[in-house]
């Protein structure tokens, strides 16, 4: 590795994210193992599982994204008014989204499949607002290059979050205590972040009249047009396989699931949204196709060392060590995530240079390719449920249709960007 990797801004401002990142992870992995052996159940978790599938299918498009538009403007007149738009579609949204799960809860049940947490949709409307909120002010200081901020948010997020989950067991006060951890974590987060925007950022920052902020919504119509489908539709992605799982297995299977996912997902996460964030911005300022490959593939190729050092540390850790710490109710956890790391592994190189496809203005055809993958997912649980018949035959049905299209996907990044004229 060239030492002037590590020298540069790029690779500063990532490390400055990480060491948020991975601060706000490793409360969580302190507190888990703890509220996985006294206080909470496989089924509990399912819950939790089923919660945030449905909520962040609403919450990471209740801005249509405008907030990605906010970075890659170079008019602040622009952004400033993308951010105002983004904050007020987010509150409609948040609005509907009361009235379609308490109003109508039997009907929003079968919607999207997930009648079991029926006592939770009231609780939905807050996720949605907090958590589309937090990433609108996210990518405002993303814009801004204020990483030091955002990477507190995340350390606020979790800290608040997973002390909330630990008093709720500890006290025994609610069953639900999974989900008030979440929602408290995602509180505090975007009050903390709104509070630095008006104590920093208020001051000069320019209100324009409705006609105005409509008229820049309107000139950035491509990223709810197109952009804003796709991250639906992959997030779809996730409800569908959760769903699904909780279909066919029951919420302990999804429990299991939901902690592996945790496990290996939130340490390959604390890197691969640190680094998104500013490989963003730093495909905003890169020009041309040449300089865009090398940008993509010089990046992938320590993506994937990360990747294959965590799947091979994964594998050697024994099965029953998990069993013996955490209780027998765990026992499938480690075969469970011996078998998604795969999975974990492939997405996360993909998905941390994901903005590429947003670079090249390919959001049109990545959408097309995103259906696709939803249509994998569903069939190879399928397939693996009826087919098969075992909830290991079926983790691996899927596991195999993540690793196929994400090469692909990886493989296609590649034909766009040679083709970038600039």
């Amino acid at each position: 590795m060239k030492l002037q990797y590590f020298q540069n801004e790029f690779f500063k401002n990532m490390m400055t994210l990480l060491s948020g990142s991975a601060l706000a992870q490793f409360i969580p992995f302190l507190i888990l193992p703890i509220l996985q052996k006294w206080f909470f159940s496989p089924a509990q978790f399912g819950e939790l599982a089923l919660y945030t599938s449905v909520s962040m299918l609403l919450a990471q498009v209740a801005g249509f994204k405008y907030e990605f538009a906010i970075v890659k403007t170079d008019n602040q007149n622009d952004a400033e008014n993308l951010f105002v738009g983004a904050f007020t579609i987010t509150v409609i949204v948040s609005f509907i989204a009361a009235i379609l799960f308490n109003v109508f809860p039997v009907f929003a049940g079968k919607l999207f499949g997930v009648s079991e947490i029926e006592n939770y949709f009231f609780i939905i409307p807050f996720s949605i607002f907090l958590y589309s909120s937090f990433e609108i002010l996210n990518y405002w200081n993303n814009r801004n290059k204020n990483y030091k901020r955002i990477a507190t948010g995340k350390v606020v997020k979790t800290l608040t979050a997973e002390s909330t989950k630990l008093s709720i067991g500890y006290w025994n006060l609610s069953s639900m205590g999974l989900v008030y951890g979440r929602l408290v974590g995602e509180f505090w987060s975007f009050a903390y972040m709104f509070f630095r925007f008006i104590r920093n950022d208020a001051k000069s920052f320019h209100l324009s009249k409705k006609d105005d902020i409509l008229k820049t919504l309107k000139k950035y119509y491509h990223f709810p047009a197109f952009t804003m489908p796709s991250v639906f539709v992959r997030n779809t992605i996730n409800l569908v396989f959760i769903s699904l799982f909780a279909t066919y297995f029951g919420t302990t299977k999804v429990g299991i699931i939901g902690i592996s996912v945790v496990y290996v997902a939130t340490a390959f996460g604390l890197i691969s949204q640190s680094f998104a964030q500013v490989f963003y911005k730093k495909l905003s300022e890169t020009k041309g196709s040449k300089a865009l490959l090398r940008l993509y593939l010089g990046n992938a190729k320590y993506l994937l060392i990360v990747s294959i050092l965590a799947i091979a540390f994964v594998q050697v850790v024994p099965s029953q060590w998990v069993a013996s710490i955490l209780g027998e109710k765990w026992i499938d956890l480690m075969p469970t995530l011996k078998i998604l790391v795969f999975s974990y592994g492939i997405a996360f190189i993909t998905s941390s240079l994901s903005f590429i496809y947003m670079r090249v203005n390919k959001q049109k055809q990545m959408l097309i390719f995103d259906i696709v993958h939803l249509v994998m997912v569903a069939s190879s649980i399928y397939i693996g449920y009826h087919y098969f018949g075992s909830f290991r035959a079926t983790l691996i049905s899927y596991t195999i249709a993540q690793v196929i299209y994400y090469s692909f996907a990886f493989g296609i990044a590649i034909y766009f960007i040679k083709r970038v004229d600039e």
